[in-house]
Protein backbone atom coordinates (compact mmCIF):
# COMPACT_ATOMS: atom_id res chain seq x y z
CA UNK A 1 0.00 0.00 0.00
CA UNK A 2 1.27 3.68 -0.97
CA UNK A 3 1.25 5.67 1.83
CA UNK A 4 -0.33 9.31 1.70
CA UNK A 5 3.13 10.94 1.85
CA UNK A 6 4.21 8.95 -1.44
CA UNK A 7 1.07 9.41 -3.17
CA UNK A 8 1.34 13.28 -2.75
CA UNK A 9 5.20 13.48 -3.38
CA UNK A 10 4.36 11.37 -6.91
CA UNK A 11 1.11 14.12 -7.74
CA UNK A 12 3.45 16.54 -6.94
CA UNK A 13 6.36 15.67 -8.97
CA UNK A 14 4.14 14.38 -11.75
CA UNK A 15 2.73 17.89 -11.75
CA UNK A 16 6.19 19.30 -12.26
CA UNK A 17 6.90 17.31 -14.69
CA UNK A 18 4.12 18.30 -17.57
CA UNK A 19 4.62 22.18 -16.25
CA UNK A 20 8.06 21.91 -17.56
CA UNK A 21 7.39 19.41 -20.91
CA UNK A 22 4.53 22.41 -21.11
CA UNK A 23 7.35 25.54 -21.59
CA UNK A 24 9.55 23.60 -22.99
CA UNK A 25 8.95 24.16 -27.17
CA UNK A 26 8.55 21.37 -30.03
CA UNK A 27 10.69 22.08 -32.72
CA UNK A 28 8.09 22.21 -36.49
CA UNK A 29 9.02 22.80 -39.92
CA UNK A 30 7.01 24.64 -41.86
CA UNK A 31 5.34 21.82 -44.05
CA UNK A 32 4.05 20.69 -40.32
CA UNK A 33 1.96 23.58 -41.18
CA UNK A 34 0.43 22.53 -44.49
CA UNK A 35 -2.87 19.80 -43.65
CA UNK A 36 -2.56 16.49 -45.59
CA UNK A 37 -4.15 16.73 -49.04
CA UNK A 38 -4.20 20.68 -48.41
CA UNK A 39 -2.22 21.14 -52.22
CA UNK A 40 -4.58 19.13 -54.11
CA UNK A 41 -7.35 21.59 -52.48
CA UNK A 42 -5.29 25.10 -52.40
CA UNK A 43 -6.44 27.96 -54.74
CA UNK A 44 -4.22 28.55 -57.52
CA UNK A 45 -0.67 30.44 -57.11
CA UNK A 46 -1.08 33.38 -58.87
CA UNK A 47 -4.38 34.40 -56.56
CA UNK A 48 -4.09 37.91 -56.49
CA UNK A 49 -1.58 39.61 -53.94
CA UNK A 50 -3.88 42.23 -52.67
CA UNK A 51 -5.38 40.43 -49.58
CA UNK A 52 -9.10 42.25 -49.53
CA UNK A 53 -9.24 40.41 -52.69
CA UNK A 54 -7.69 37.34 -51.86
CA UNK A 55 -9.17 34.09 -50.74
CA UNK A 56 -9.46 33.67 -47.29
CA UNK A 57 -6.44 32.41 -45.25
CA UNK A 58 -8.96 29.12 -44.37
CA UNK A 59 -8.94 28.05 -47.83
CA UNK A 60 -5.55 26.84 -47.69
CA UNK A 61 -6.04 24.82 -44.39
CA UNK A 62 -4.89 24.29 -41.15
CA UNK A 63 -3.61 21.73 -38.90
CA UNK A 64 -5.83 21.98 -36.07
CA UNK A 65 -4.27 19.82 -33.65
CA UNK A 66 -0.91 22.79 -33.52
CA UNK A 67 -3.40 25.12 -31.92
CA UNK A 68 -2.22 26.24 -28.76
CA UNK A 69 1.36 24.27 -28.70
CA UNK A 70 4.16 25.63 -27.33
CA UNK A 71 6.67 25.75 -30.55
CA UNK A 72 9.52 26.57 -31.89
CA UNK A 73 9.84 27.71 -35.51
CA UNK A 74 12.66 29.13 -37.68
CA UNK A 75 12.39 31.87 -40.39
CA UNK A 76 12.47 35.25 -41.58
CA UNK A 77 11.19 37.91 -40.27
CA UNK A 78 8.84 40.84 -42.25
CA UNK A 79 8.45 43.52 -40.00
CA UNK A 80 5.20 44.90 -39.48
CA UNK A 81 4.87 47.39 -36.83
CA UNK A 82 7.59 49.06 -33.87
CA UNK A 83 6.94 50.75 -31.13
CA UNK A 84 8.54 54.35 -30.93
CA UNK A 85 12.01 53.90 -30.29
CA UNK A 86 11.62 51.14 -32.96
CA UNK A 87 11.95 47.86 -31.50
CA UNK A 88 9.90 45.11 -33.14
CA UNK A 89 6.48 43.70 -31.79
CA UNK A 90 4.97 42.87 -34.48
CA UNK A 91 5.58 41.04 -37.60
CA UNK A 92 5.04 38.20 -40.01
CA UNK A 93 7.43 35.27 -39.75
CA UNK A 94 8.04 33.11 -43.46
CA UNK A 95 10.00 30.22 -44.27
CA UNK A 96 12.33 31.23 -47.01
CA UNK A 97 13.90 35.33 -47.28
CA UNK A 98 12.25 38.06 -49.38
CA UNK A 99 8.40 36.50 -48.53
CA UNK A 100 5.97 39.01 -48.45
CA UNK A 101 8.46 41.30 -50.02
CA UNK A 102 8.34 40.48 -53.21
CA UNK A 103 5.28 39.09 -55.06
CA UNK A 104 3.14 36.77 -54.62
CA UNK A 105 3.27 35.99 -50.99
CA UNK A 106 3.46 32.72 -49.83
CA UNK A 107 0.21 31.20 -49.05
CA UNK A 108 -1.42 32.15 -45.58
CA UNK A 109 -0.81 28.61 -44.16
CA UNK A 110 3.16 29.51 -44.67
CA UNK A 111 2.95 32.57 -43.24
CA UNK A 112 2.95 33.44 -39.49
CA UNK A 113 1.51 36.17 -38.01
CA UNK A 114 3.81 37.04 -34.45
CA UNK A 115 3.40 39.29 -31.41
CA UNK A 116 5.77 39.30 -29.15
CA UNK A 117 5.42 39.82 -24.91
CA UNK A 118 8.45 41.82 -24.87
CA UNK A 119 9.92 44.46 -28.15
CA UNK A 120 12.94 43.58 -29.74
CA UNK A 121 15.71 45.02 -32.34
CA UNK A 122 15.70 43.40 -35.36
CA UNK A 123 19.31 43.70 -36.34
CA UNK A 124 19.02 42.41 -39.95
CA UNK A 125 16.40 40.90 -41.75
CA UNK A 126 19.28 38.86 -43.85
CA UNK A 127 19.13 36.07 -41.42
CA UNK A 128 17.11 33.36 -40.19
CA UNK A 129 15.38 33.75 -36.33
CA UNK A 130 14.14 30.70 -34.29
CA UNK A 131 10.77 31.76 -32.82
CA UNK A 132 9.17 30.42 -29.81
CA UNK A 133 5.71 30.76 -28.46
CA UNK A 134 2.17 29.59 -28.29
CA UNK A 135 0.45 28.65 -31.70
CA UNK A 136 -2.78 29.39 -33.00
CA UNK A 137 -4.58 28.80 -35.87
CA UNK A 138 -5.91 32.45 -36.03
CA UNK A 139 -5.95 34.30 -39.43
CA UNK A 140 -4.60 37.54 -39.60
CA UNK A 141 -4.75 40.28 -42.72
CA UNK A 142 -2.29 42.78 -43.16
CA UNK A 143 -1.57 45.11 -46.81
CA UNK A 144 1.66 42.88 -47.69
CA UNK A 145 -0.32 39.67 -46.70
CA UNK A 146 -2.35 37.35 -45.43
CA UNK A 147 -1.43 34.13 -42.62
CA UNK A 148 -3.29 31.20 -41.52
CA UNK A 149 -1.60 31.26 -38.08
CA UNK A 150 -0.53 33.32 -35.61
CA UNK A 151 2.23 32.72 -32.60
CA UNK A 152 1.90 34.64 -29.37
CA UNK A 153 6.34 34.60 -29.49
CA UNK A 154 7.93 34.49 -26.22
CA UNK A 155 11.27 34.56 -27.52
CA UNK A 156 13.71 35.71 -30.59
CA UNK A 157 17.12 34.65 -31.07
CA UNK A 158 19.18 33.94 -34.44
CA UNK A 159 19.07 30.96 -35.79
CA UNK A 160 22.96 29.02 -35.67
CA UNK A 161 23.28 26.90 -38.94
Amino acid sequence: MISMKTALGFLIATAAALAVAAQNPSEISWDELVPQGALDSAPPAEAPVDPSISPAPEAYGVVEELDGRTVKIPGFIVPLESDEGGLLNEFFLVPYFGACIHVPPPPPNQIVYVTLEKAFNLETMWEPYWIEGTLRTKSHVHAIGASAYSLEGTKVYVYEY
